[in-house]
């Protein structure tokens, strides 16, 4: 069996199709496809075919043509937001796209052919655990590097499986661990040509074995919510007429929920600042309405920032973490007005401050969590740890009707697992979700769909393991293992 598949791999341009196809197949193990055995696979061809190279510039290759398939693959949804939302045409949107693909797979891909170099003489196992705790070190580039981009993180998969009990203690990154675990053991399997290990290693596949769904059944302190989708066209948001539709819209449905203990509103629905008259006139409309936790604009520390408030007071939170290109333009001198996509508007924001405080809703704390920021569970532990519940509100009318949203939503998800807490998310239009502390969606509002949706959101008085301890394990387990294969590497 090993020996059938080493000869794959004699042909250059084969191996770096082939590899390509495998990471392009990879993004079918996530939400809504969630076959999740693709992507244990898919890791166990990359790991194998950087493991066994027959050179560190062959394993550079090889990790990125299976990166470039990825992203491709994975994050390539974005052409949606580039060709039909950001006036591009359909050749440039293709190229931003690629150029994107080559861009994440050299950063938060390619380092994987590192693993060639650990301890090659030591026993598999050994390798294993050590080129694990590696690949962990390398996935925390994404929450780093140019601004971070933890998308489509391996750990993930293990929602709504057997295994997902490990997500509230060592959380998605330890989850990872556990997969890039699965996937070497198999690659490493599949090359000692023992039949006994390679079914063995398949044995791990049962970690995915679907899970009916978690529900917390000691429900404490609560409150009463509804979340409003206004499921209006994007393209006339900063038409002048358009505006009325826009405050009608959010004042009808939230009309119709005028008992209830706060109304979430999307992320920034407003084609006009927080400061401006026009807000100042339109918060005369919701005075007979519950407290609203709303998106908008504002500028604050002298620059604009994507905040979420509660309407007429001076509760509010900034953004912290900026979506590259659609809030920000890194190396802006250059692309700054080379094509139309990069001039959107609000494409030049400032991120907000750390440690910045929780909102007071009748008395309870609430974690404000926009868009992006619902990406990086280590940044919000601290408050994950002292609020009662968490509010997301974010604008997926730009991901269309792709898969974008849908793994959106299995990120949220993630959140409430590591954080076990209940989390609230409002968006523009869809999907609009509560989602209890166990990950599981309560209730939801589909795609497209202009509507509200009300319930209840419960206070959960225990943190969870991964928010006392969990979030330091795999950051120690990392620098441990890289640490191990330096001192195994140069003392034999």
């Amino acid at each position: 069996m090993a020996s059938r598949l080493k000869q794959i791999y004699k042909s250059a341009l084969f191996q770096s199709l082939f590899l390509g196809l495998i990471g392009a197949s990879s993004f079918l193990a996530f939400s809504p496809f969630d076959l999740k055995f693709i992507l244990i696979i898919s890791h166990a061809f990359l790991f194998y075919a950087v493991l066994f190279s027959q050179s560190l510039h062959a394993a550079f290759y090889r990790s990125l043509a299976w990166g470039l398939g990825y992203w491709l693959g994975g994050a390539g949804w974005l052409i949606v937001s580039i060709y039909y939302y950001g006036n591009t045409s359909i050749y440039i949107a293709f190229l931003i796209i690629i150029l994107m693909a080559i861009f994440l797979s050299l950063i938060f891909i390619s380092p994987i052919s590192l693993i060639r170099l650990v301890a090659p003489k030591h026993h598999y196992f050994v390798r294993v655990l050590l080129c694990a705790g590696v690949l962990i070190g390398i996935e925390f580039t994404r929450f780093i590097l140019f601004g971070g981009f933890p998308w489509l993180l391996p750990g993930l998969i293990l929602i709504d499986t057997i295994g997902q009990d490990f997500i509230p203690l060592i959380g998605v990154s330890g989850s990872s661990f556990v997969i890039y675990f699965i996937s070497l053991f198999l690659a490493f399997s599949f090359n000692t040509g023992e039949y006994k290990k390679v079914i063995f290693s398949l044995t791990f596949f049962a970690i995915l074995i679907p899970h009916q769904g978690y529900q917390e059944r000691n429900l404490g302190r609560s409150i009463d919510i509804a979340i409003i989708q206004p499921a209006l066209d994007p393209f006339k948001k900063y038409a002048t007429s358009y505006k009325t539709t826009i405050e009608d819209a959010l004042i009808n449905l939230s009309n119709q929920h005028d008992d209830v203990d706060l109304l979430i509103w999307p992320e920034s629905p407003f084609p006009y600042l927080n400061s401006s008259p026009d807000m100042a006139s339109f918060l005369e409309r919701t005075k007979n309405l519950p407290t609203i936790l709303s998106g908008g604009w504002d500028y604050q520390d002298a620059g604009l920032q994507n905040v979420m408030s509660i309407l007429g007071t001076t509760q509010s939170y900034s953004k912290r973490h900026l979506v590259v290109f659609g809030e920000y333009i890194p190396f802006e001198a250059i692309f700054r007005g080379l094509i139309k996509f990069f001039d959107m508007p609000m494409s030049s924001i400032e991120p907000g401050q750390d440690k910045q405080p929780l909102f007071q809703v009748h008395g309870n704390q609430v974690l404000g969590l926009i868009c992006f920021d619902a990406a990086f569970p280590l940044s919000f532990v601290k408050e994950a740890r002292s609020a009662d519940f968490i509010v997301n509100i974010s604008n997926d009318t730009w991901f269309g009707s792709s898969y974008g949203p849908h793994q959106h939503l299995q990120i949220v998800r993630a959140r409430a697992l590591e954080f076990n807490r209940w989390i609230a998310r409002g968006t523009s239009d869809g999907i609009s979700t509560i989602v209890d502390n166990k990950g599981t969606i309560v209730t939801k509002i589909e795609k497209n769909i202009q509507s509200s949706l009300r319930g209840t959101m419960y206070r959960v008085e225990e943190d969870s393991y991964f928010t006392k301890f969990g979030f330091i394990l795999i950051p120690i387990l990392c620098i441990f293992s890289i640490l191990m294969t330096f001192v195994l590497r140069f003392t034999r």
